[in-house]
């Protein structure tokens, strides 16, 4: 008895007989054949890809010649359908035909999904509202794609490319081949695994095939209550000139929550699924209205009306200015789930089949921000609500809720927003986290975070541990007799320094004091005093303070090099003087060693006196001037002691 499954022997049997799987089909360039009756003939140009208008899947069967295939459709009648026949260059090899072999497709991972939806959904779903590729333009000239596909029951992946092409089928092609390494094949097919489905449970409400594009007058009311001042008419008046009723300004405001009078604003510009730019201002302000002309004037200085005008590719304002039923804004309930998984793939981080409530969005991006000592950044979550009031619906208004999202550093600030679709704020602070890391905010907490902790080299600290602090106080003291200082200081979770050198006594008249700084930039304290000194030592401050403050002069070289790394010049003063100081030392020793070794003491009570023949009175001491001019005896001590005699100063010690 066999072991294979019925599946598996009815592929065997296909197999034998030369079906093809549907990846040896897409790879071979076989093309469609109609067989009506007992006449086969190539299908017209307007025939699609694998069309069967009785099934929604359509059998392979190739055989190894044509004329098989003929007598194949030839014994049997049957209503006019669609099968596969060998491609023309079998029928070339098999004849004289001098008819050119089909190219192969030029995106083969296009064709492939294309494929695979037809054989899984059928021609009756529209290809269009399957696999929605959106080519988005970027600076540059540059193009990216992000792919959405949307299974009939509703649930969703999306998957993205860089923005680094500059054809739309090459951007398109791209996507595709992301979506089939990331298993969207398995997703079209199956959706989503059992194990997934077992994790998530039921989903609440699926996203909407239809994202939004523009507000609902219910939500852009609330700017319709107050007279649109100068920067938010600009705004409006650019949307309505360029997009007409298509694109229009997304408004929310929000408050401090310490401080309850004070009000903030956030403006979202979104002219197709997944091209949007959000702005914001921090809730500093008395009113509403103020709060948003602010925002609006912060926008227009970011390029609002460039991108209103151009954003998404467009070159000239739209023809047909009239809304569509499709552009309408969705302001239904979302479960969180089903918003992760609209998301669009690959994530910069590898949350794998986690669940939202396994990944813990807003807790991961605390744990960067804290492990990103140094970088300045800070995160402020604001809380956004509306109220959901159906007319037509017989419950209760319900209140949505969303997220507004600010991560800063100095001179640079994103925002993210998480419009009011969730029923708890734990839900709407996730889902606004989940969304900046879609966008890219963990990439660019670590980017920034590496960037800080290299500012210090490995190289950078052995050259100012070993070299340079002791080399800045002996210059220092030579110059000044005055230690250098330095002062740390710090900003947020970051670390700068000053410096101060003394370069000559208070006594001499000129600039006495050279100043340096490092900004607030450091992890560490010691990283900032590594920073200053090294940004003096480039600056020359080694230089100063051996020239007591002047400028270098012609032909010294400097003390700062970086040939092989950084290193420190010798002081040509200091290598002089020291070399005067061995040559006066040299001269020293030779005068001693003329002047002879000193005299050897003798042993008291000695009587004996050597010959006193030749000898020479100097003052009270006779010295033998032939005989030893170096020792005599002192006839003033009457009788043993020897003393010393020099003849060159003539005299005795």
């Amino acid at each position: 008895m066999t072991s294979l499954s019925a599946f598996q022997l009815v592929s065997q049997n296909l197999q034998s007989i030369g079906a093809l799987s549907i990846n040896d089909f897409l790879a071979s360039g076989y093309e469609p054949v109609i067989r009506s009756g007992n006449a086969v003939h190539d299908p017209p140009a307007s025939s699609s890809f694998l069309h069967n208008p009785n099934s929604a899947r359509t059998t392979p069967i190739a055989s190894g010649s044509s004329s098989k295939t003929k007598h194949m459709a030839s014994t049997q009648s049957a209503p006019a359908i669609s099968i596969l026949r060998p491609s023309k260059a079998a029928d070339r090899a098999s004849s004289d035909s001098t008819e050119s072999i089909p190219p192969p497709h030029p995106y083969p991972s296009l064709a492939q999904l294309q494929a695979i939806c037809l054989r899984q959904f059928g021609e009756f779903v529209k290809m269009t509202d399957i696999l929605k590729y959106e080519v988005l333009e970027e600076a540059a000239g540059t193009k990216r794609c992000i792919l959405t596909i949307t299974r009939p029951d509703g649930s969703s992946r999306s998957y993205k490319t860089e923005p680094e092409f500059i054809r739309k089928n090459d951007a398109r092609a791209r996507a595709a081949t992301i979506a089939i390494e990331h298993g969207a094949i398995d997703f079209i097919v199956h959706g989503d695994s059992d194990e997934l489905k077992a994790k998530k449970g039921v989903l609440v409400a699926p996203l909407e095939n239809n994202q939004p594009i523009a507000s609902s007058s219910k939500l852009s009311s609330e700017s319709r209550l107050e007279t649109p001042t100068a920067c938010v008419r600009e705004i409006d008046t650019c949307c309505r000139e360029w997009r007409g009723d298509r694109v229009k300004p997304y408004w929310l405001s929000f408050r401090d929550s310490h401080i309850l009078t004070n009000h903030g604003a956030v403006l979202k510009i979104q002219l197709a699924p997944h091209c949007w730019r959000v702005y914001s201002c921090q809730p500093a302000f008395d009113s509403v209205s103020e709060a948003r002309e602010h925002c609006a004037n912060l926008a227009i200085d970011e390029g609002v009306l460039e991108f209103i005008k151009h954003g998404n590719g467009q070159t000239a304002p739209k023809s047909d200015l009239t809304s569509s039923s499709e552009t309408r804004f969705e302001d239904s309930k979302h479960d969180l789930q089903s918003f992760y998984e609209s998301l669009p793939r690959p994530f910069a981080e590898d949350f794998g089949e986690k669940t939202v409530a396994e990944i813990n969005a807003s807790g991961y991006l605390s744990n960067l921000l804290v492990n990103a000592k140094g970088a300045r950044f800070t995160a402020e979550f604001y809380s956004l609500s509306i109220v959901d009031d159906d007319p037509f619906s017989e419950l209760r208004p319900t209140k949505l809720l969303g997220c507004l999202l600010r991560l800063e550093r100095p001179n640079e600030c994103r925002t993210y927003l998480a419009e009011p679709r969730f029923s708890t704020a734990k839900e709407a602070k996730a889902a606004v986290s989940l969304l900046a890391f879609s966008f890219g905010a963990g990439k660019w907490i670590r980017e920034v975070t590496s960037a800080v902790e290299t500012r210090v080299t490995p190289e950078m600290r052995r050259f100012a541990q070993a070299t340079l602090f002791q080399a800045l106080i002996a210059e220092a003291h030579s110059a000044s007799g005055v230690k250098p200082r330095f002062d740390s200081y710090t900003e947020g979770d970051a670390f700068g320094c000053k410096l101060e050198v003394t370069l000559k006594p208070p006594s001499e008249p000129g600039e006495r004091v050279r100043r340096y700084e490092v900004p607030a930039e450091y992890r560490t304290k010691a990283d900032a005093k590594i920073g200053v000194a090294y940004l003096a030592f480039q600056q020359g401050v080694i230089d100063l303070l051996r020239n007591g403050g002047l400028p270098l002069p012609p032909g010294q070289t400097p003390a700062f090099s970086t040939d092989g790394g950084p290193s420190l010049a010798p002081n040509p003063l200091a290598a002089a003087e020291k070399k005067a100081s061995k040559k006066r030392k040299k001269k020293k020793n030779e005068g001693a060693e003329l002047e002879g070794p000193p005299a050897k003491k003798q042993k008291s009570g000695s009587t004996s006196l050597p010959p006193e023949a030749g000898r020479q009175r100097v003052g009270s001491c006779v010295a033998s001037a032939e005989a030893d001019p170096k020792q005599s005896p002192c006839s003033s001590s009457g009788g043993a002691c020897f003393v010393q005699f020099s003849p060159r100063t003539q005299q005795c010690w």
